[in-house]
């Protein structure tokens, strides 16, 4: 996400220590260490449970059990339904699901130590030679005859049914300040504020009024946006919604390769904004089903909008004083559009998943368009700018109506206990052969897709050139001569990510004590002057793949096929922060090394 030249290691070092010092003044919640207590169950580690509990040499409680100080129990223990009272000492790994787990004073367990459906309490006073795992959600399971099986994930829909919608005995009333979506080259920082209301009611009215104050502007109000949306729930279950908006809003032409958090960090830090934006004001009716309990959703939506190009400005950024990256011209005009979208989600874990399918699409479908380029001018293809009076004319460029659409489809899938490999396949761009208005064009290149090749490097040559908007010279500016790109990228891409993590366990200890065996029955607890660290980061190596196509090349500047191109590269990740080099495979190009903030998708 972040290229960070030598020189600005500094700062983001700086930020990330006052990060720190920010998050310590608040004292956290004390976890036992070791010791991972998770409210969910994800669908993996249930079969790992499961067989765990079924192999032939699984030793089996059921219902309560004691397992006294001066016994103890060599092998993998399982027990079913629990509580369990241990004393005594399990050479071998504990396993417990749907009940709760004391461990008394001097009790032990050489190996991993997981409960399922339970409380975990004694830790303190025990000793657990593997890792500790929680999950308070209960394994829901069958009999097989002697053996325990999962339930299809549709029975367990089923069984669980809808959870009973919660009234608020006296809605919602906010007034709410915030941080719009990210900071960028366009806004600065887009802040938002306004009342949020929500009904008392199983099926709440929801309505949004906010103002969206630009930073960039100054001290004028003369550039405000806003955001006006109401929706109404059915259904008892918060599962279906009907609703509209009303807005003017400054958005990325694209938003799935890095997340806000990363591309304001990158912006504001950095001087980088990997984002390009353009305006739309206008409104928007939908519809949404949300079915509870299944990990499916499905939304349509009616939009018309006006849609306007934006220039970049100027925001302060703590590194860099160049000019900031010139803005893409959109498409300027009246449109009018469905959407559809629909989604699947199983992942264990939105911000790292180890296990489980994610599936987004969209199509939209433009039924009444009057979109067009607006009157540009040509520097022959120089990057150097022109003398003012020196500008041919281009032709404008109309867009009729048009379809596009997305598939994102990732498939996380755990192939040990520390090891997982992932895959990625993206298809997006236009559906009916067409070209697309810049607006909805597809960009590849940097670290949010192809992090071997540099940022929109393949973009169909989309930057290839720069032009220059009719508007600076009719107003007579002093220098009429801001430089936009022709258009944003290809009108079709297609790209393949897959990246192995495995883990790494580094310990360290440096003892006073006068024994070596940590079993010594006469050794007592590390004393304070014992030193010791732990980290356990992820490895990966990662491969990206990728292309993109322009149609009906000849009609706008410069406009060409991307080929095919390939990408290799290594990181290291510690607590969802990772350090990654690439190298390209095919193409020109050297390392580089970036910081994502989160999964790399």
């Amino acid at each position: 996400m972040l290229r960070i030249p030598p020189a600005r290691w500094l700062g983001l070092v700086l930020w990330l220590c006052a990060a720190g010092a920010l998050a310590a003044q608040e004292p956290a919640p004390r976890v036992e260490a070791d010791t991972l207590e998770r409210l969910d169950l994800p669908r993996d580690v249930a079969a790992a449970l499961i067989d765990f509990f079924n192999r032939p040499t699984t030793l089996h409680f059921s219902g309560a059990t004691r397992i006294p100080a001066e016994r103890t129990i060599s092998g993998d223990v399982a027990v079913l339904g629990g509580p369990l009272v241990l004393g005594g000492r399990i050479d071998g790994r504990l396993v417990v699901i749907n009940g709760d787990v004391e461990l008394q004073p001097g009790a032990q367990v050489s190996g991993d130590l997981t409960v399922a459906g339970g409380v975990l309490s004694g830790v303190d006073g025990a000793r657990v030679g593997g890792e500790i795992k929680v999950y308070t959600e209960r394994l829901r399971y069958r009999r097989d005859g002697g053996r325990l099986a999962q339930r299809p994930v549709w029975e367990v829909w089923r069984r669980r049914g809808p959870p009973p919608a919660r009234e608020r005995a006296g809605g919602r009333r906010d007034f709410l300040f915030a941080t719009g979506q990210s900071y960028n080259r366009v806004e600065g920082l887009p802040i938002t504020f306004g009342p949020v209301i929500e009904t008392a009611s199983a099926n709440p009215l929801r309505v949004r009024a906010l103002g969206v104050y630009r930073t960039e502007s100054g001290a004028t109000l003369d550039d405000l946006g806003y955001y006006l949306r109401a929706e109404q729930f059915f259904g008892g279950t918060r599962s279906v919604r009907l609703g509209g908006t009303l807005h003017s809003l400054v958005d990325p032409i694209e938003d799935w390769q890095l997340s806000d958090l990363e591309n304001g960090l990158a912006t504001f830090l950095l001087h980088r904004d990997y984002r390009d934006h353009y305006e739309r004001e206008g409104g928007s009716a939908f519809a949404r089903l949300e079915p509870r309990g299944t990990p499916f959703s499905l939304g349509v939506e009616g939009r018309w909008e006006d849609h306007r190009s934006v220039g970049a400005g100027d925001p302060w950024t703590l590194f860099g004083n160049r000019s900031w990256r010139p803005q893409p011209l959109v498409a300027e005009g009246r449109l009018r559009s469905v959407a559809l979208q629909t989604g699947l989600d199983t992942r264990n874990d939105r911000d790292q998943p180890s296990f489980g399918w994610y599936v987004q699409g969209r199509v939209e479908r433009a039924y009444d368009t009057e979109l067009r380029l607006p009157q540009r001018y040509a520097n022959g293809g120089s990057l150097v700018d022109p003398p003012i009076g020196g500008f041919p004319p281009l032709p404008t460029e109309r867009f009729g109506n048009f379809t596009t659409g997305l598939l994102d489809v990732r498939r996380y899938n755990r192939v040990g206990p520390d090891a997982r490999l992932n895959f990625r396949v993206l298809a997006a761009g236009s559906l009916d052969g067409t070209a697309l208005p810049p607006q909805r064009q597809h960009a590849l290149g940097g670290e949010g897709s192809l992090p071997g090749y540099a940022l929109f490097s393949r973009d169909c040559g989309a930057r290839r050139s720069r032009v220059y908007r009719e508007t600076g010279i009719d107003q007579g500016a002093e220098d009429p001569r801001t430089p936009y790109f022709p258009s944003y990228g290809c009108d079709a891409v297609a790209l393949f990510q897959a990246e192995y993590r495995g883990d790494l366990d580094f310990r360290f200890h440096w003892s006073g004590r006068p024994w070596d065996d940590e079993d010594d029955a006469d050794a007592e607890d590390y004393s304070a002057s014992d030193l010791g660290w732990s980290a356990s980061p992820d490895w990966a190596v990662f491969l990206d793949a990728g292309r993109g196509w322009a149609f009906e090349r000849d009609r706008l500047l410069g406009r060409r096929n991307e080929d095919f191109v390939l990408d290799l590269g290594v990181g290291l990740v510690l607590d969802g922060i990772g350090i990654y080099a690439a190298v390209p495979l095919r193409g020109e190009g050297g390392v580089n090394f970036f910081v994502r903030l989160g999964a790399r998708f």
